[in-house]
């Protein structure tokens, strides 16, 4: 389930995926999601525009019963599930037809193919621009389902902005669950009487620290090694105060320490440097890890709410064999290094290449190997990114001034 952002975390979660699938037919073109009669102010560019033209409760949804599990703080009255409708349209630069009806094409074989929005690019197109959308975090799965409209239902659409009608497609996106925002009613235990005294006071504001944000450095997607997380919150001062990361293939949790005195709202930490601390470093993994605060106690352990991390891995070397013209094997050193059960993927401009062989070191301290077979490449310069578990390795080198792409991610491919 979502918060109320969840809309506005659809249409932008759509955008990016069609800009990453349209960079190079779009060329400096734009993708928009404005009213149909503001959509194409000029025609010096390709354009897509994304229309929320309708949105309405799902049916599946309305007679849900209340919820005997909710996330801390919120209602457990039943969640609203709605169903979001977006009218497609394509421009054409010079407005030339032939080239809106190729985008159309374009962006029709995108959403075939992709039919379920993941939380990892529901995350990754949000965190930036909506940082407090929580829409990654809903188990249930978003569907992209085409609709078939009539001509007569469609021009209504366009007619109601009294705009030129164009070749438009509709999708269905559902189901977008928000949560309630009335607060939750729960009653404390009823204490035992003991002899014949009715039992203590409650306690209230025992202290439990809060956990608000995760900022990371140079206003990056995800983190790497050597990175200095800034967490702020409520009660981060509290003694022997730490940072906890929990990850599905690490058995044990991974504890960081504040690099000074935290202040009441705001405390920092450190990744392991591979260089430094390699022993620390060698139990990472690439991924979704999710953090909390924690103030240990003799019984137990009083921590935050988890908040997600995405942890990129990082490419320390690319091979490049040709094979014949156009034809190429990649092999990747990276670390952290990859696990069998990871799923890895090399991104080469706008194609995403699967995995041909995973070369694991016994040694925990080694880089990983990948080996990627792509053929069919055309001439040019390619930024080269490697994606684990749904999160990429970052292509950038933030000691330059400005930042630019990192020389050893950046594979030229000749005749």
């Amino acid at each position: 389930m979502s918060n109320s952002l969840a809309i506005a975390a659809v249409t932008t979660t759509l955008q990016n995926l069609l800009f990453s699938g349209l960079r190079e037919d779009l060329g400096s073109g734009s993708i928009t999601s404005l009213p149909l009669d503001k959509a194409r102010s000029n025609s010096d560019s390709n354009q897509i525009n994304l229309f929320l033209y309708h949105a309405t409760p799902n049916p599946a949804w309305r007679n849900r019963p209340k919820m005997t599990q909710v996330k801390r703080g919120v209602s457990d009255e039943p969640p609203l599930g709605l169903d979001l409708y977006y009218l497609i349209v394509a421009y054409g630069k010079d407005e030339d037809e032939v080239a809106s009806h190729q985008l159309l094409g374009r962006v029709m074989s995108i959403f075939h193919d992709h039919k379920i929005l993941k939380p990892a690019e529901i995350l990754a197109a949000t965190s930036k621009r909506l940082p407090s959308s929580d829409l990654h975090e809903q188990i249930d799965g978003l569907n992209i389902v085409p609709q078939s409209l009539s001509f007569e239902e469609i021009s209504k659409i366009w007619q109601v902005f009294q705009a030129q009608y164009r070749a438009s497609v509709a999708y269905q996106i559902s189901v977008v669950v928000l949560d309630s925002q009335i607060p939750v009613k729960a009653a404390l235990p009823v204490l035992p009487q003991m002899n014949g005294r009715a039992g203590g006071r409650p306690l209230v504001n025992i202290g439990v620290p809060t956990l608000k944000e995760i900022h990371l450095p140079h206003r990056q997607r995800s983190a790497q090694f050597g990175d200095i997380l800034t967490l702020r919150g409520t009660l981060m001062n509290r003694l022997d105060i730490s940072v906890q990361l929990l990850h599905p293939l690490l058995n044990e949790a991974i504890a960081l320490s504040p690099l000074s005195h935290p202040s009441e709202e705001e405390l920092s930490v450190q990744l392991p440097n591979r260089e430094a601390d390699a022993e620390s470093a060698s139990h990472w993994v690439a991924g979704f890890y999710s953090l909390s605060v924690v103030v240990p106690r003799e019984e137990y352990q009083q921590a935050s709410e988890e908040l997600p991390l995405a942890f990129a891995p990082q490419i320390l070397a690319l091979t490049t064999t040709k094979e014949s013209p156009g034809h190429l094997t990649i092999e990747v050193a990276c670390i952290p290094r990859v696990r069998p059960a990871q799923r890895a993927v090399l991104l080469l401009g706008n194609r995403g290449i699967p995995l041909h062989r995973l070369v694991t070191p016994e040694n925990p301290r080694e880089p990983s190997t990948l080996t990627f077979r792509v053929r069919n490449v055309p001439t040019g310069d390619y930024i080269v990114r490697l994606r684990v578990d749904g999160v990429d390795s970052i292509p950038v080198d933030f000691i330059t001034e400005p930042s630019e792409f990192a020389r050893d991610q950046r594979l030229e491919v000749g005749e």
